[in-house]
């Protein structure tokens, strides 16, 4: 029972990995510079709100630094790591 729970985890963790590498492959790069002004997706909801209704873009942040996938944007003091495909650049 344990090898087969052992193999089973070991295809899950392969099978992990190759998605995030297909992921992380097919995402595009933005090309914003570190101390650029962005905005980031909220696809949350507020409750008594509708989805059609509510901002989809909120406050604009400041990007501090880049990874290939991920960004830290910073507002105040609060740093926050997420995905460059959930920003976009604000004018």
């Amino acid at each position: 029972m344990q090898t087969v729970h052992h193999h089973a985890h070991k295809n899950l963790i392969a099978s992990k990995t190759k998605r995030k590498e297909h992921y992380d492959k097919t995402s595009g790069e933005m090309k914003l510079q570190v101390g650029d002004k962005v905005l980031l997706f909220d696809e949350t909801v507020r409750r008594g709100r509708s989805r059609k209704m509510s901002a989809q873009w909120i406050d604009p942040y400041t990007k501090t630094t880049n990874d290939k996938v991920n960004a830290t944007i910073t507002r105040g003091r609060n740093l926050t790591k997420i995905q460059v495909n959930r920003l976009k650049p604000f004018y």
